[in-house]
Parts: structure tokens; C-alpha cells; sequence
């Protein structure tokens, strides 16, 4: 399947703290769970995505893909 992708993501919450929008998203067919804050669910999988690659967790998530 590859690298995660957008259309991977799915905004499970949209909720309110201290004056902030904020989302979470999930990985479809994972538990892995991330919080951002964004002001449309655009933004916040654009910026999941982005908070992934910087953990290293798509490759993660690419090599356990891949695996038989």
C-alpha cells in the first residue's frame, strides 16, 4: 500500500480548548491517534500527516503494510 497518504486519515473529534480548534485524527485500520490544532479537517490531516512523517511512524506503518 505504500506510505500513508491524506486520504489515509480520518477526523474522528473536533473539539474546543482554550480558544483553540482542535482535532482527532486517526490512521484508518489503526489505533494510532493524533492531535492537532487546525480550523478545518483539511488542515488537520495535512498537518497529522506532517506530525507522522516527522516521527518516523509512516515508515513505520509503511513496513508493517507490507508484510505478508
Amino acid at each position: 500500500m505504500g506510505k500513508v497518504r491524506v486520504e489515509d486519515l480520518e477526523v474522528i473529534e473536533r473539539y474546543e480548548q482554550l480558544g483553540e480548534t482542535r482535532f482527532r485524527v486517526r490512521v484508518r485500520g489503526t489505533i494510532l491517534v493524533v492531535n492537532v490544532a487546525a480550523n478545518s479537517e483539511d488542515e488537520a490531516k495535512s498537518k497529522a500527516l506532517e506530525l507522522l512523517e516527522r516521527m518516523g511512524l509512516d515508515n513505520v506503518l509503511e513496513a508493517l503494510r507490507e508484510q505478508p
